[in-house]
């Protein structure tokens, strides 16, 4: 989902967003969350509200603006918009519900560094966590490479799956 692991799949800024997709919500520099797209759905916030039909089709990337803006034409001026990107690790670092401690990025860098990770290699991890490291491993190893992780805690591993 978050991690292309086919070749020749299409760049982040070419895929559509589908129905099912993750995305994540960019409302501000420190206002982000991610959004699973449902037909029908809709995201209210302070900005407006945002039908996940109107996602449905755009590219990654995109800025949709608020529904109730110019009587629900979606471009009028004064009416809120986010911006709908595609989940990466390190969006995913900042998004993700924090039920563990979770290490940041310049702490991933380094232990992905240390642990001299290239495509192909097979990562075993103890304690998924949030799944915020777990996330960084797959891209590193991507595309012929896997991640096992195991967690005792079956609602935290739930969680992760997401």
């Amino acid at each position: 989902m978050m991690v292309p692991l086919d070749p020749s799949s299409k760049p982040t800024s070419q895929r559509r967003i589908a129905e099912g997709d993750t995305v994540v919500v960019y409302e501000r520099h420190d206002a982000m969350r991610a959004v699973a797209v449902r037909p029908g759905a809709v995201l209210q916030n302070r900005f407006g509200v945002f039908r996940h039909d109107d996602w449905i089709g755009r590219p990654f990337g995109c800025k949709v603006h608020s529904a109730a803006s110019a009587g629900g034409g979606g471009k009028g001026k004064g009416g809120g918009f986010v911006h709908l990107l595609a989940p990466t690790p390190e969006l995913w670092t900042l998004v993700l519900s924090h039920r563990t401690q979770i290490l940041y990025l310049a702490d991933i860098s380094l232990v992905v560094s240390y642990l001299e990770l290239v495509p192909g290699c097979l990562v075993l991890e103890s304690g998924t966590g949030s799944g915020s490291l777990t996330t960084s491993l797959a891209r590193a190893v991507a595309p012929h490479g896997r991640v096992c992780t195991f967690d005792f805690h079956d609602q935290r591993a739930a969680s992760a799956r997401y």
